[in-house]
């Protein structure tokens, strides 16, 4: 009995995942053809975006249990860099985290129907490890809107984990954490592989913990970005999300 719920359920949500993309993305983009201002269409494509996460978190019946809100600066943006242990911290974040945000997604992300067009409306960017030229530019432009007062939520992983355990980071957080100087919010997410673990379509509710750290700023690496510096700032924040995971 048990296991037929599960599988039911889960096609539900899959199904529901595609649904709200299609009808709030749609819904999205009829009201933004009466908002003449590019940022402030992508911005309202991101409160779509939102709330598409919100829903989706309530139909995966998950617990979620928030702490550390009070870590977020109320006045300043930020880079936000959570440990990646499923698709569904995607959906989690989107509804938890307070203030607007940018995503760096993953490339793959952008070629699924409807929502790689939703994610593109709202300027949501990715990283392409296997393009070094296109990273390297996608860097500097994250770069320049983090000057520019936006935030972004970044997975330093780059990847989602195969076991639950914290990956290793990549350079290009660490690139982007000393190019642009923004303090880093570390949040580390507990229970999402348990939940949606990757390669599986089948979810299994229990509680997931999102515990967000106090602002960290890497001084010491701002004025000497190389391989090595740039390692010890990955080194070092991998370190801090393993502790804040417990």
């Amino acid at each position: 009995m048990i296991r037929a719920f599960r599988y039911i359920h889960s096609g539900i949500f899959w199904f529901l995942v595609i649904f709200y993309s299609v009808v709030v993305n749609k819904g999205s983009y009829v009201i933004a053809l009466f908002i003449k201002d590019k940022e402030e269409k992508k911005l309202f494509y991101q409160k779509g975006i939102r709330l598409c996460g919100s829903l989706l978190v309530n139909a995966s019946l998950v617990k979620v249990k928030v702490s550390g809100l009070e870590n977020i600066p109320d006045n300043a943006n930020v880079i936000f860099t959570p440990n990646h242990q499923s698709y569904l911290d995607i959906f989690i974040l989107l509804k938890y985290l307070p203030c607007p945000f940018k995503f760096i997604t993953m490339r793959k992300l952008l070629k699924v129907p409807f929502i790689g067009d939703f994610i593109r409306n709202a300027g949501f960017l990715s990283l392409d490890t296997k393009d070094r030229k296109n990273s390297i530019r996608t860097i500097h432009k994250i770069v320049d809107l983090l000057k520019k007062g936006r935030s972004f939520v970044i997975f330093p992983e780059g990847k989602l984990t195969k076991d639950g355990n914290i990956g290793e980071f990549g350079r290009g957080t660490s690139i982007i954490i000393q190019r642009s100087r923004k303090p880093v919010v570390p949040i580390a997410i507990d229970g999402s592989f348990s939940v949606l673990p990757k390669g599986s379509w089948k979810l299994q509710p229990k509680e997931v913990k999102v515990n967000i750290g106090k602002p960290v700023y890497f001084e010491k690496y701002y004025n000497d970005i190389n391989k090595k510096s740039s390692m010890e700032v990955g080194n070092r924040l991998r370190d801090i999300l393993a502790s804040l995971k417990g």
